[in-house]
Parts: C-alpha cells; sequence; structure tokens
C-alpha cells in the first residue's frame, strides 16, 4: 500500500504544546468554534495570513513539520486561482464568477484579479463557515458597486447554493465556477452531488475549476491525515488523481489538463515556485459553442 493513496491509514498524533489546551479543543466555543482547528484558517496560516487562532497555529506548524511542502501548497492554490481567474475572465470572455469555499481574506482576491482584466466582471462568494463569510461580507468588496455579493451556503447544500446564487448571477449567461477548497471536505456522495447540480444550473460557455488535495506523491495527504485524529472543521478527504480527473466527467477539459498545480499554466509569481506537490487541479468547461460576450 502506497504511503498517503486512498486506502492509507494514519495514526494520529495530537501536538503537545503546553501553551495549548487540547481539552479545550474537544468543545466548540459559540457558533464560531475558535478553539478547534479549521481547515479554511490553517490554509492561511500556512500562507502566511493572520486570521487564524491558537487552535490553528499549533496544529498547523504540527503539520508542517511533518510536511514542510505544506506551505508550497498553501503558496500553489493561491498561484493557481490567480491563473485560473485570468483564464476564465480573459481567455473565455466570462463575466460572472461564483466562488465556492470562500478563503480567508490574504492577498490577491478573485474580485481584483478579474476586475483588473475586466472591471464589470461580477463575483459571488459563497460558502457555509460563518466566521469565514465574515469576514468576506467585511474585507472581501469590489470597489464597483455591484462587483462582488456573498451567500452563505456551500457545495455541500448545493440547491441551498444555487438559490442564493441566482439572486444575483443570471444563470442563463456562463458562469466560472471556482472550486478551489470545497470539495476536500465533502465525502464522495456528497461531492457527486454537488457537481451534478452545479453542471446542471450552469448554461453551454460556464467553466469549472477544480483544485484538490490528493496522494499523488506520497506524504503530503498523509500529514494532513493527522487531522482525523483531531476534531477538525473541514477535514480532507483521501483522493488520488483518478478521483479529480472522475469529476470532469462530462466536461471538455481545458489544457493542460488535469495536473499537479504548479503545472496548470505556470507563469512568474512573487510567491515560492514549487514542483509538483500533492494539489491536483484541471478546469472543464460545458460543451457548447457560443460567442464571446461582447461580440456578434
Amino acid at each position: 500500500m502506497t504511503e498517503g493513496g486512498a486506502n492509507s491509514s494514519w495514526n494520529p498524533y495530537f501536538p503537545t504544546a503546553p501553551e495549548f489546551d487540547w481539552a479545550a479543543a474537544t468543545r466548540d466555543l459559540g457558533n464560531i468554534g475558535t478553539a478547534m482547528p479549521s481547515m479554511a484558517r490553517l490554509w492561511n496560516f500556512w500562507a502566511g495570513g493572520k486570521d487564524n487562532f491558537l487552535a490553528d497555529q499549533s496544529f498547523g506548524e504540527h503539520v508542517e513539520a511533518i510536511y514542510p511542502r505544506i506551505v508550497d501548497m498553501a503558496y500553489s492554490r493561491l498561484g493557481f486561482r490567480v491563473r485560473v481567474v485570468r483564464t476564465l475572465v480573459g481567455e473565455h470572455g466570462i463575466g460572472q464568477l461564483l466562488v465556492v469555499g470562500t478563503d480567508l481574506p490574504l492577498r490577491d482576491e478573485v474580485h481584483d484579479v478579474a476586475q483588473q482584466v475586466d472591471p464589470t466582471v461580477r463575483v459571488v462568494y459563497a460558502d457555509s463557515d460563518a466566521l469565514v463569510m465574515s469576514h468576506a461580507r467585511a474585507r472581501l468588496n469590489s470597489d464597483w458597486w455591484d462587483g462582488s455579493k456573498h451567500v452563505e451556503a456551500g457545495l455541500e447544500d448545493p440547491d441551498a447554493l444555487i438559490e442564493g446564487v441566482s439572486e444575483t448571477l443570471d444563470l442563463a449567461e456562463p458562469v466560472g465556477v471556482l472550486l478551489v477548497n470545497s470539495l476536500d471536505g465533502l465525502d464522495d456522495a456528497a461531492a457527486a452531488r454537488g457537481l451534478d447540480v452545479l453542471r446542471a444550473a450552469l448554461p453551454r460557455g460556464s467553466c469549472i475549476a477544480i483544485c484538490h488535495l490528493t496522494g499523488a506523491t506520497a506524504r503530503g495527504l498523509a500529514a494532513l491525515g493527522a487531522a482525523r485524529g483531531v476534531r477538525i472543521s473541514g477535514s480532507p478527504h483521501a483522493r488520488v488523481p483518478a478521483d479529480v480527473r472522475a469529476w470532469f466527467a462530462g466536461l471538455d477539459l481545458i489544457e493542460p489538463g488535469v495536473v499537479s498545480v504548479p503545472r496548470w499554466r505556470p507563469e512568474a509569481s512573487p510567491w515560492p515556485r514549487s514542483g509538483p506537490v500533492d494539489l491536483w487541479c484541471g478546469v472543464g468547461s460545458v460543451p457548447g459553442a457560443r460567442l464571446r460576450r461582447g461580440t456578434r
């Protein structure tokens, strides 16, 4: 059995930092739950952000000690997000973006990147995490009055998600959907249903971008598997690249297909560059020819 693959088993390990009370981590403090690690806050921590708590920092440092490349993965996710937004807006002429699974604000936010290419692009940020959405409402806002909106729903309830999104986006026109961190925390049945509902709601010319943790190079997902022994929000599920490819069934894959994140249309970046990492990604379009916006 390959370490870190879909069938790996992990020995849960609890960090022993003396300043952290792991007993408190088993209790939920209020509605936000700052006493337990959260994947959204962990990604923020690994990418150098400040919107995280002691529980996230302690567990994040533990994972980083086991697998230092987790930091590369965090920056690689953000780099992919930038590149895919530029591709969807600049190359495919998509004027509506839906971010399902909102990252805590950090840098190069989706609406900023999109509106540098086309100032009229409309962006909806959607997440079921109350803390994440409180940050989004406060800080993920476009200078353009109608440039960004917020929906408190995630892919685990796709019907509520589509209902909320339809109040802002025109689902008769192409939409670019970013699933950069929303599938990791769903089991197979929930992920499949969420994607089925999305595909059914999107018109031709729409695109779905997926980024997911995998066991492709073995150790990364095994290190994150320590999360199985900690009560954690959004704990990742073990998957392999073939699982990611399967999610694009019925879509037309955009070049270069399903690859490790740093290999998806690499470009110059101020962030650290890395080789293959345990993140795989791809972008697929809903089949059917259409005219680009503003053409006849």
